[in-house]
């Protein structure tokens, strides 16, 4: 397991990206914002200096997930993700571990239809978990 990517709710992708990310934190690369109809989100993929990327996620419709984040004045951090080879072992190992499964498995367009879940933590974390690549493909 490693990690893949941070995301960050936000309300507006470009905003977010001029206001405040690109001057403060300078990426090297961000990604086309792609639309997800099935999550209800926009994201796109932040790459920093270093390798590290950050996902930005911005609510689709009203009742996306990412509203909640938002409407409670949060916003920012909102998941850790991880990249797992056996998604379904993962997912029982960690609900072992006492995590609710809160969505998924479901396809996700940034992932090339890869499968993600989202699980809450005891902590009262939330972290997904995304398939890991299939011998050649790349995700964003």
């Amino acid at each position: 397991m490693r990690i893949d990517h941070a995301g960050y709710a936000v309300s507006s992708i470009k905003q977010y990206l001029a206001d405040f990310f690109v001057p403060l934190f300078q990426p090297e690369s961000v990604t086309e914002i792609m639309e997800d109809p099935l999550q209800g989100v926009r994201v796109a993929f932040a790459t920093m200096p270093g390798g590290a990327r950050v996902e930005l996620i911005e609510p689709m419709t009203p009742d996306s997930p990412v509203n909640k984040i938002l409407d409670a004045r949060r916003g920012g951090l909102y998941h850790l993700c991880y990249e797992v080879e056996h998604l379904e072992e993962q997912i029982e190992s960690f609900q072992k571990k006492g995590c609710l499964l809160i969505s998924g498995p479901t396809p996700a367009v940034a992932f090339q239809q890869r499968r993600i879940v989202f699980l809450f933590t005891p902590q009262r974390d939330v972290i997904e978990l995304v398939e890991r690549e299939r011998a050649g493909t790349r995700h964003a």
